[in-house]
């Protein structure tokens, strides 16, 4: 048992606590703002609240759990604001993070373009209760260290584009700036340069007069590094459908890159000012067998008037 949590405290000064909450998140499509600050208060007049869950590798003990919390509002016609609470579970390391977004949207004839930054604080340690495991030798340096955790803030930048109501691109710059605020003495860890993380997506959305329904096909690609610049290059093909004047939703996905792929679905309802939407994700790989797959549940309540 020891020998295990000595591994997961050196992978927590080697990962260096750089964020990779971009990487997980399949709801992107619906509600960009959980990738992008650019896409930060995109729809006039109108005030967006999510709630996000994400749980990777279901089913066993000490898999990644992500619980997002977000607030996107249009201010005025040109001004969006946010705010994003998230904090993450990962076998013995919890992860939370407080960001502030701002973009400034510029609007032609047909089209809105929106260039947004965010400033992050986020905090990694140990979970509560680790240093009382009888099984484990609560005076190690290595273990006290993460205990205390590391602080440190991150800066990003993203652009996000609506034409003619129907094509979507954007492009996230995370992670642009990153400073320590405390970091154990025991840890080697340096303030980190721009990794060239990046997260780009682009869809088109078309109406199928025959049907009553419109569809949505969509690419994006994903490099979130955890720290050393050798995160792989990760892609998303997705398809959606809009049904009942977007009431109902579902969707298909392919995944692929890191060596594996996969395919997923969404489904999505939406009643009066409140949305739910559920996806479920599953890739091939040697550690498939051990559990059930990736869930994801986004609860969303969009006003168009914060006052009322």
């Amino acid at each position: 048992m020891q020998k295990i949590c000595t591994l997961i405290i050196a992978c927590f000064f080697l990962n260096q606590a750089i964020s990779q909450e971009q990487g997980i998140y399949r709801h992107y499509t619906i509600y960009p703002t959980l990738i992008n600050p650019g896409a930060t208060g995109i729809n006039e007049g109108q005030h967006e609240f999510i709630g996000n869950m994400v749980n990777t590798w279901s089913g066993s003990e000490g898999t990644p759990v992500n619980y997002t919390f977000g607030y996107s509002g249009s201010f005025g016609k040109s001004v969006g604001l946010g705010l994003q609470l998230m904090n993450e579970t990962n076998a013995a390391i919890s992860r939370f993070k407080a960001s502030i977004a701002y973009a400034y949207k510029v609007k032609f004839d047909n089209a809105i373009f929106s260039v947004g930054m965010t400033t992050e604080f986020q905090q990694k340690r140990l979970r509560n209760g680790i240093l009382n495991d009888p099984s484990i030798d609560p005076t190690d340096a290595y273990l006290l260290a993460a205990n205390d955790g590391v602080k440190f803030f991150d800066f990003g930048l993203g652009i996000h584009a609506k034409i003619n109501q129907t094509l979507t691109l954007g492009v996230a710059l995370p992670n642009m700036v990153h400073t320590y605020i405390t970091k154990p003495e025991i840890a080697s860890t340096e303030d980190q340069k721009y990794l060239g993380n990046f997260v780009g997506y682009l869809s088109n959305r078309f109406k199928v007069n025959d049907f009553d329904f419109e569809v949505e096909p969509g690419i994006a690609v994903r490099k979130v590094s955890a720290g050393d610049g050798s995160a792989p290059l990760l892609g998303d093909v997705n398809v959606t459908g809009y049904f009942l004047d977007n009431r109902l939703t579902g969707g298909l996905s392919y995944h692929f890159g890191a060596g594996q792929s996969g395919g997923g679905v969404l489904l999505g309802i939406m009643l009066n000012k409140v949305s739910i939407y559920y996806s479920f994700d599953i890739y091939s790989g040697d550690y498939q067998p051990y559990n059930n797959g990736k869930h994801e549940v986004t609860l969303g309540v969009a006003l168009s008037d914060i006052k009322k």
